[in-house]
């Protein structure tokens, strides 16, 4: 028996909610995408929310939207490299700031106020592995320095932490549902605001700064577009938009069960691999998008991430630190985000994952390294 990474939890729900649009004679975005964005803002209490064609288009629209050109932006060097990718494209500069520790792999108020600058005009929370745990700290400082807080919370789909749930902290939340996300379309995104002039700037410019869509001028509201601003295609299809308004139903009961395995995951590496550290509190709240564990220190992980697949359990590693990429290196030093960086492996995580999986994912971990 192997032992993916991750499964979809895609059923027959989502498999009709694709052909009932195939059969629609609409592919492009329409009604779907206006539904599914609905129900995002009514799941997450905002006023607004637009989907996007990627997690990366999400936090395109949600940087274009602040207009970051010319300013430095603080992130964390743990994370997706699309987080810096899409500030650069718009202009910005991104600092990286380090994360509290390995056992608490998040920005800190203080670490991102050490790398403030003349020029900070906004920090990037992300929330790894879907936790919060310093993120009210982190706005607390942005606002006391008139800093824009962006979160980044594409691993935190449906997380719910003291003040407000993941995406809502912040002016602007964007959101990945890559094909492993909690929520899933496969490939896609969407942004959560309350602030209507950040929806007006990126609904504008995730279709090319046009001031009605293809869909507007088939329902006759509109007969012709102008161009008002230089935007992109970052829009959604109907067919995945749908697909997310049926992974969404989904998602509370999703994020229970993996909460649910990684409280089983906890205990038997307590009891099995006490050598193995599991990062963050056992209480914090979190949508537990990965499961990842700190290796003992000096443990070659590159062998252990064989000899795992070899057993038939696929691994992976969250995530090479951005500021060590060649494109971004400067010489600077994060000495908390190069150790975790260095020692974390991701062990499988999904809704559907069984006791037995989770069990033997432990059990093969131990053997592993006993033999390193």
């Amino acid at each position: 028996m192997r032992i993916p990474l991750f499964e979809l939890n895609w059923d027959e729900n989502e498999e009709r909610a694709v052909l009932e649009v195939m059969r629609s004679g609409w592919i492009s975005m329409g009604p779907k995408t206006r539904e599914y964005e609905a129900a995002l803002a009514r799941f997450y209490g905002v006023r607004f929310a637009l989907a996007a064609s990627s997690g990366t288009s999400a936090l395109l629209l949600a940087y274009m939207s602040l207009d970051l050109k010319g300013y430095d932006v603080i992130l964390p060097s743990l994370t997706f490299v699309a987080t810096a990718n899409a500030l650069t494209f718009v202009g910005a500069r991104p600092v990286f700031a380090d994360i509290r520790s390995p056992d608490m792999p998040l920005m800190s108020a203080e670490t991102v106020e050490r790398v403030l600058t003349s020029k900070t005009k906004a920090v990037v929370f992300v929330s790894y592995a879907g936790y919060g745990d310093t993120l009210s700290e982190v706005k607390d400082l942005c606002e006391s320095k008139g800093i824009i807080l962006i979160e980044d919370a594409s691993h935190s789909h449906g997380a719910k932490y003291p003040g407000g749930m993941a995406g809502t902290f912040g002016k602007v939340g964007a959101f990945s549902t890559f094909a492993n996300k909690n929520l899933s379309t496969g490939e896609g995104g969407y942004l959560i605001t309350d602030d209507p002039q950040i929806y007006a700037w990126a609904k504008l410019l995730r279709s090319h700064g046009m001031t009605s869509s293809s869909w507007e001028r088939l329902e006759g509201k509109e007969e012709m577009y102008d161009v008002v601003a230089v935007g992109l295609n970052l829009r959604p299809d109907e067919i995945r938009s749908a697909i997310g308004l049926e992974n969404l139903k989904k998602l509370p009961a999703e994020n229970r069960r993996r909460r649910n395995l990684v409280s089983l995951y906890r205990k038997l590496i307590a009891k099995e691999l006490p050598e193995v550290s599991v990062p963050f509190p056992p209480s914090s709240p979190s949508a537990h998008y990965i499961f990842p564990v700190l290796l003992p220190e000096g443990v070659d992980r590159d062998v252990v991430r064989k000899r795992m697949y070899e057993a038939g359990i696929y691994t992976s590693i969250h995530y090479p630190p951005v500021h060590r990429f060649k494109v971004y290196d400067t010489g600077i030093t994060l000495p908390n985000t190069e150790e975790y960086a260095q020692r974390t492996l991701t062990l499988p995580l999904w809704g559907r994952m069984d006791r037995e999986r989770v069990v033997r994912v432990v059990e093969t971990l131990k053997l592993v390294l006993r033999r390193v």
